[in-house]
């Protein structure tokens, strides 16, 4: 039994769809297996809305208008030399979706407007967690 053109092609694509498969469940394998462990954040221990929070490698973050949900709001980096740092905010226990965001080089310091949503159960209670290249920084505080 001999196969024609049309089914040796449908061979070939068959073996190049199983080989394409293969390297990419093992380029997901090794992925998994060399990846870094972010580290925990380490947890800041002054209240951001009511003036500078020294971070432990030096520099400073800061409200400069107080944080409010549903309207912007800017938050200062002040002596810090990380190349593109960003802060992402949550609530515990609650999904708040994706809110991510990148501090915008402001002279020698860095700046960002941030806006986050309205929380339908009415709670204020924030985590931000800034990230300076592999260090990571939360600071919980209240919206108005």
């Amino acid at each position: 039994m001999t196969m024609n053109l049309k089914q040796k092609k449908l061979l070939l694509i068959g073996v190049a769809l199983l080989l394409l498969a293969a390297l990419k469940g093992g380029l997901v394998w090794w992925y998994l297996q060399h990846k870094q462990q972010v580290a925990a954040p380490v947890a800041l221990a002054c209240n951001a809305t009511q003036g500078l929070c020294s971070l432990p490698d030096g520099g400073s973050l800061r409200f400069v208008s107080p944080p409010q949900n549903g309207k912007p709001f800017v938050m200062r980096l002040e002596g810090v030399s990380a190349s593109e740092p960003s802060v992402e905010f949550s609530m515990a226990d609650m999904d708040m979706g994706f809110n991510r965001y990148r501090f915008v080089a402001d002279g020698a310091n860095w700046q960002a407007r941030i806006t986050l949503p309205v929380c339908v159960t009415g709670s204020r209670h924030w985590i931000a967690t800034l990230h300076l290249g592999d260090k990571a920084y939360s600071l919980p505080f209240q919206t108005q």
